[in-house]
């Protein structure tokens, strides 16, 4: 059995007046990925002229579905229940290899030896996607920063079950400075590429750092007790 609990609907975290946190079921998750691939094609378009496809977006949803047993989604709605934000950390198995890996070309054991880093599980950090407009009409306290800082929060106390946990993502330069504005420093391994349009980073989060940064940023314990075992 793993570690993460999972719900086959979406579970109820936190409220914040007009809008929640949940933690997104099985019977979502072709939502949740609709709205990440919606935000990306709106953001990437508009800055870099990446035109989507549907194809895109079924291998999108599909890696979401396999995925669903070793992952945790999280998922702010609005009063109407639409998604206004989203984020997916999961757990690195044999089986399952990351962009950061067949696109970028690392070699994560190898980074790991190089570092001398002491890693008991490695996670992957992704879909991450913030709906800035439709959040300022719902009349909401929370800005776009807090709702970013308020999924990282979640995910990597996920992630920092085990103390000795290696986040690894692909981080456009967009995301990398928001993360760097909340005071997380992740490393870049390795050489920008393109993806989806947008200039992006393969970068790492030690389990070392991910505990400082959560220590800085803490979060009612009892908030979390439906998303781990």
């Amino acid at each position: 059995m793993g570690i993460i609990n999972q719900p086959k609907d979406d579970c109820l975290i936190e409220n914040f007046d007009t809008i929640n946190l949940y933690q997104v079921g099985k019977t979502n998750l072709s939502e949740f990925s609709e709205f990440v691939f919606e935000m990306y094609s709106y953001h990437y378009l508009k800055k870099y002229d990446w035109l989507p496809n549907t194809k895109e977006l079924e291998e999108m949803k599909q890696s979401d579905y396999n995925h669903f047993d070793d992952s945790v989604y999280f998922g702010f709605r609005s009063s109407k229940q639409k998604f206004l934000g989203t984020i997916k950390a999961t757990k690195r198995s044999n089986k399952k290899t990351f962009p950061i890996e067949y696109e970028f070309n690392i070699d994560i054991e190898r980074i790991i030896s190089q570092k001398n880093l002491k890693v008991d599980e490695v996670w992957h950090l992704g879909r991450l996607a913030i709906d800035s407009i439709v959040l300022r009409a719902q009349n909401s306290t929370l800005t776009s920063m807090q709702m970013v800082r308020l999924l990282l929060i979640h995910s990597l106390r996920v992630i920092n079950h085990k103390p000795n946990s290696l986040m690894i993502a692909e981080s456009d330069v967009l995301i990398h400075q928001i993360f760097q504005d909340l005071g997380i420093h992740m490393e870049i391994v390795g050489k920008v590429k393109e993806c989806l349009g947008s200039p992006t980073y393969p970068v790492i989060f030690t389990g070392e750092n991910i505990d400082k940064w959560l220590k800085n940023n803490p979060i009612e314990q009892s908030v979390l007790k439906n998303v781990l075992m």
